[in-house]
């Protein structure tokens, strides 16, 4: 039977276990990374939903439902997103002469968060 060298049996651990180190650091640090980009990413769709292009209130409402739409690309907000859309839709629905496309795509946009969002 051949004898076992513990040395270089911890060495190999020991090399094993700083790499596999690195390589859980270096992932974290990438979802880190990824999680702080959607963040940026959905607080600016956010504040294009709702606050006006320009000093004349002017908002357009392509603009609005494409957004909307691209909500449901961030699965970590969805209940933010179902509860934000949410109120939206009732206080756009009291708007006089609201365009029907954007009530349509918030309505979709409810159904398909809800869908997704469990309870």
């Amino acid at each position: 039977m051949k004898e076992i060298n513990f040395t270089v049996l911890f060495s190999v651990i020991a090399g094993f276990a700083s790499f596999s180190w690195t390589v859980i650091q270096y992932l974290d640090s990438r979802r880190r990374e990824q999680n702080l980009k959607e963040f940026d990413q959905f607080h600016k769709l956010l504040k294009e939903l709702v606050q006006p292009e320009d000093e004349n209130g002017t908002m357009y409402v392509d603009r609005q439902t494409a957004i909307i739409f691209e909500l449901r690309h961030f699965k970590r907000y969805y209940p933010y997103s179902l509860r934000t859309l949410k109120g939206l839709l009732e206080k756009w629905k009291q708007v006089p002469n609201q365009f029907p496309r954007i009530l349509e795509e918030t309505q979709l946009t409810v159904e398909y968060l809800e869908s997704k969002v469990k309870r």
